[in-house]
């Protein structure tokens, strides 16, 4: 993950199927979107807010906004 470019990263949690690692048993929701992100910033280089916009940034691209 470290080594990726930013703009080929997007976010989600496979919600509702599958809980995030360590959370088994317990239900995962779209809101656990920000425990992946602070796990993302914990991998990266960049500050939390450069990776915060490239996602946003991303996201819009992908749904073609």
């Amino acid at each position: 993950m470290a080594r990726l470019p930013l703009d080929a990263l997007l976010l989600e949690t496979d919600a509702p199927d599958m809980p995030l690692n360590g959370f088994q048993g317990q239900p995962n929701r779209p809101e656990q979107v920000v425990r992946v992100f602070d796990v993302l910033c914990e991998l990266r280089p960049e500050p939390a807010d450069v990776v915060a916009d490239a996602l946003y940034h991303n996201t819009m691209a992908l749904f073609d906004f």
